[in-house]
């Protein structure tokens, strides 16, 4: 299979390595806010090879939890990487949680389910999503995830420009 993209490549690095990374605790940390916040402020850990080719290690990159259960963690972004327009991160949502509804008015972000099953729902229409199914949300577009009850939902979510507290939305 041949990759044409840099997001690809991203994409199928990051299923590759979520595929042997532990799942997260599903358990209530820290606000959110203020653990994202801080996250994208300060330089992360450092990549765990410098040179021409950057690694970020997975494994070194901290798991943060938002007030509606949802679970995040960056595999790549400004903060941890050389990274400067957008980001990537892993996300997990326990089975029944939904996230909020929200928009962006600066970021277009692509949703794409590795393991579990939803409903995604985007500016009004829902829609079944599972493994390997991806969905690009356009900026401005209101978007929120459920997760069936029978399992986790887990994907990966892109960002351009990388994702941003600040351009966070609810409407929910």
């Amino acid at each position: 299979m041949k990759l044409t993209t840099p997001l690809a490549l991203l994409t199928c690095t990051a299923v590759t390595l979520l595929a042997e990374s532990p799942t997260p605790t599903l358990t209530p940390s820290a606000p959110f806010e203020a653990q994202a916040s801080a996250e994208f402020k300060t330089k992360g850990p450092a990549p765990a090879h410098a040179g021409p080719i950057e690694v970020v290690s997975l494994a070194a990159q901290p798991w943060y939890t938002a007030p509606d259960r949802a679970v995040a963690r960056q595999l790549f972004s400004p903060s941890n990487s050389r990274c400067t327009s957008m980001s990537l991160a892993e996300i997990v949502i326990p089975a029944g949680v939904a996230v909020r509804e929200h928009f962006h008015k600066q970021h277009e972000e692509i949703y794409h389910i590795v393991s579990g099953h939803g409903l995604m729902t985007l500016d009004g229409n829902t829609v079944e999503v599972g493994p390997g199914d991806s969905v690009v949300v356009h900026v401005g577009e209101r978007h929120k995830i459920l997760a069936h009850k029978d399992a986790d939902l887990e994907m990966l979510v892109a960002s351009v420009p990388a994702w941003s507290e600040a351009d966070l939305n609810f409407t929910e």
